[in-house]
């Protein structure tokens, strides 16, 4: 069985062994889980350098507050609400950043540039549907974005996701309903069909 295949029984026992303080169960599941944070991670912060370390401090919380989770449960919905609760105070962090450096208003319209652009690696010309449907989406503006990449590729709950963008339920479904129009839009310009997405 490949790392990243780990059963509720194995993670179970993993994260058992972990709380003991063995730090070789902890690491393989990192490695089980480390490419589903990252790119969560990554398609709500658009840069790489700022994703790896933004897991690494989500799997460094994950770490310290191990005794505090629920092993009867799945513990991937529970990393990605770790990271993506990081990556958002990662981008509320820039936010008041970009506004000390700029100033003001015109600060946040320069950081929602910043921000929505794409990364230049990702410029390339893509044929895949799901790379198109990628580059769409990170084009979103940000609440619709993080709404889009907390339901759809790091598949939490509507729930989940209120929680961590402090708003509520409704308008997480608001959100996302206007973010897959958006996308509808901007694929349909592109040519590509939108059939089949949700």
């Amino acid at each position: 069985m490949a790392i990243s295949e780990l059963s509720l029984d194995s993670t179970q026992h993993l994260v058992q062994q972990s709380r003991a303080g063995d730090e070789s169960a902890f690491a393989a599941l990192v490695e089980a889980h480390q490419s589903a944070v990252v790119g969560t991670v990554l398609r709500l912060v658009s840069d790489r350098e700022v994703a790896a370390e933004v897991s690494n401090r989500a799997f460094f919380k994950a770490y310290q507050h191990l005794a505090s989770f629920d092993a009867s449960r799945p513990l991937r919905p529970w990393l990605l609400r770790i990271a993506a609760n990081e990556a958002l105070n990662e981008l509320r962090s820039r936010r008041r950043d970009a506004a000390h450096t700029f100033g003001g208003a015109e600060a946040e319209l320069h950081f929602e540039q910043i921000s929505g652009a794409p990364d230049p690696g990702e410029i390339v010309s893509r044929h895949e549907r799901s790379g198109v449907i990628r580059d769409a989406a990170s084009r979103l503006p940000e609440p619709q974005r993080v709404a889009v990449v907390l339901r759809y590729f790091a598949e939490l709950p509507y729930a989940d996701i209120a929680e961590l963008t402090q708003q509520s339920v409704n308008n997480v479904g608001v959100t996302l309903l206007r973010a897959r129009e958006r996308l509808r839009r901007d694929l349909e310009r592109q040519g590509v069909a939108t059939d089949g997405l949700p």
